[in-house]
């Protein structure tokens, strides 16, 4: 009964901490990504036949048919966040991103369980401590970028369940050969790829499993040839299915007999993976152009996606795992994850969330590291470093019970600046002020500064015209100061501007600045720190540093 409560415990603390405050940034919407899924969600209709959803030229749930023809994402989390809307009657804009986050939250939480339901698995067949499970939920349920993604609609959390729950019915399998575990497996990989194609770089670890099933003596038996490949065609077969009609829109007719994938998909993903690449001037990609291959992405993931101690945990968990535990099923599980980390910290954009399905792995190796503790170490150490890991979800849980920074900055806008004054702000970002009182009694006049494109004379004749004519400048956020100074071979007087401006050199002098850094203030305990060093997605979306300049020439 105890260790049921202790479950019990730790799914409501990971609860708790992927719930609290969905509406953080008071309906104004400023995550892109989910403000994008939120359009396409609401301008979806219900097909009036099953023939009509699956029809990729006709269904009104297909994004192409209702003006949403680049759409690079797997449509399954929009449909069911739709049908739920409908069903609960939240199919208005506010709302279906509040239900999509809770949703999205759901789906994570769903992981804090799985994970325990692995180690119990590995515990049962291989003799692993019983702790484990438990520590393994427990890291699991206080990892910052999940209960991050956990507060956007966004797939990545979807995705990132199914690949899980994929993961797990494949395991079983390998330890009891029996078929429905494969039947599982494949809806829910169905539903991954429904949710984000990126789900199917699993399929490795999912071919060891399915191999290791029919292993004795490192050999398979000519008898276990039929049932192994009847097994895996039975699972392609579940997950095609599954994935066709979850995401009837991957493909390029209604007739399941065609895997033809859709070609208008194709399209997009090769227009994003082109705009993606350091050859294009796409001011969001601007950002990775100099990043440090898989460096990067190892610095994201330690400082802020998990945290210095979790980090310690899992490096003592992988030293364990070689030198006490010994398991070959560890040994191929870990491979995959360095592997995948290794690829995908290779790539130009090595943003945070296109690793989050290796973190539920990364819980799983914290979770036999702190349970197997060596013993000749001091037990307060081992309260040290617990405590140590427990304080960046503390200190980044501080970020939803604070107003988000934009809000802030917006009702400082309203007060202090002066109606009828031009503001300017910066091109592919969130303009403020924020309409959270009617802007038409302030008859502000907002411009934008084409911050992004090249240093050209024509753009900086429009630049200087703007600055002379403007009264306010606002930051909104680090993406344009951020990220254009790293690349000074394209952006060199934009660099000196961006020196200047924050130096203090220019007309434009700092009147006001917005931050919220992770903080155990909250807790009455004097312990701020600033993430300003973080990828870009970390911090901008939901507690971007904004600051706001006044020109003292006029």
């Amino acid at each position: 009964m105890k260790k049921k409560l202790l479950l019990l415990a730790i799914i409501l603390l990971g609860a708790f901490l992927r719930f609290y405050d969905l509406n953080w940034d008071a309906n104004q919407h400023l995550h892109p990504d989910e403000r994008f899924l939120t359009m396409v969600g609401t301008d979806m209709k219900i097909p009036h036949s099953i023939i009509n959803y699956l029809s990729p030229q006709n269904s009104p749930m297909n994004p192409a048919n209702i003006g949403h023809s680049f759409y690079v994402y797997g449509t399954f989390p929009v449909i069911a966040n739709k049908l739920l809307a409908i069903a609960t009657g939240n199919d208005t804009y506010n709302n279906f991103t509040l239900l999509g986050r809770m949703l999205s939250g759901f789906v994570d939480l769903l992981i804090v369980a799985i994970v325990f339901k692995t180690c119990e698995l590995f515990e049962r067949r291989y003799k692993l401590n019983k702790k484990v499970k438990y520590w393994a939920a427990f890291f699991y349920a206080i990892s910052v970028l999940p209960i991050q993604l956990s507060h956007f609609f966004t797939v990545d959390t979807f995705m990132s369940a199914f690949v899980y729950l994929t993961f797990y019915f494949s395991l079983r399998f390998s330890f009891t050969r029996q078929s429905k575990w494969i039947i599982f497996g494949g809806i829910f990989l169905g539903l991954g790829i429904a949710s984000k194609a990126t789900a199917i770089f699993l399929a490795p670890l999912l071919l060891y499993f399915f191999v290791n099933a029919y292993t004795e003596k490192k050999k398979i038996a000519r008898s276990d040839l039929v049932p192994l490949f009847g097994n895996m065609l039975l699972f392609g077969i579940v997950t095609y299915i599954v994935g066709r009609i979850a995401d009837p829109y991957l493909f390029q007719s209604n007739n399941f007999l065609d895997p033809s994938p859709s070609k208008l998909f194709l399209q997009n993903l090769k227009e994003l993976s082109y705009w993606s690449s350091p050859q294009a001037w796409y001011p969001p990609s601007v950002q990775w152009i100099h990043k440090t291959p898989i460096l990067f992405a190892w610095k994201n993931l330690t400082l802020f996606g998990v945290g210095i101690g979790y980090m310690l945990c899992i490096l003592l968990g992988i030293s364990i795992i070689f030198k006490k535990i010994r398991n070959a099923d560890l040994y191929i599980i870990l491979a995959w994850v360095v592997l995948f980390f290794i690829y995908q910290g290779m790539q130009t954009v090595q943003t945070m969330r296109y690793f989050i399905f290796i973190y539920p792995f990364l819980a799983l190796f914290a979770g036999i590291g702190f349970a197997y503790f060596p013993k000749r170490i001091p037990t307060f150490i081992q309260a040290l470093l617990l405590l140590f890991t427990i304080i960046w979800p503390m200190l980044f849980f501080s970020l939803y019970t604070k107003p988000v920074t934009r809000v802030s900055a917006s009702e400082w806008i309203y007060q202090h600046i002066p109606a009828n004054s031009i503001l300017l702000t910066e091109s592919w970002d969130d303009g403020l002020p924020l309409p959270i009182f009617d802007m038409s009694s302030r008859n502000y006049i907002p411009k934008q500064l084409p911050v992004f494109d090249p240093d050209t004379t024509q753009k900086w004749n429009t630049m200087n015209a703007l600055l002379k004519k403007g009264n306010y400048l606002i930051l909104s956020s680090n993406r344009g100061y951020g990220s254009i100074p790293t690349v000074p071979e394209r952006y060199p007087k934009m660099m000196k501007f961006y020196h200047d401006l924050l130096a203090g050199k220019t007309q434009y002098k700092e009147v006001a600045v917005f931050t919220s850094y992770p903080s155990l203030t909250y807790m009455g305990i004097p312990l701020t720190t600033s993430d300003d060093a973080a990828e870009e997605a970390f911090t901008v979306y939901d507690h971007p540093k904004v600051i706001i300049f006044k020109n003292e020439s006029k």
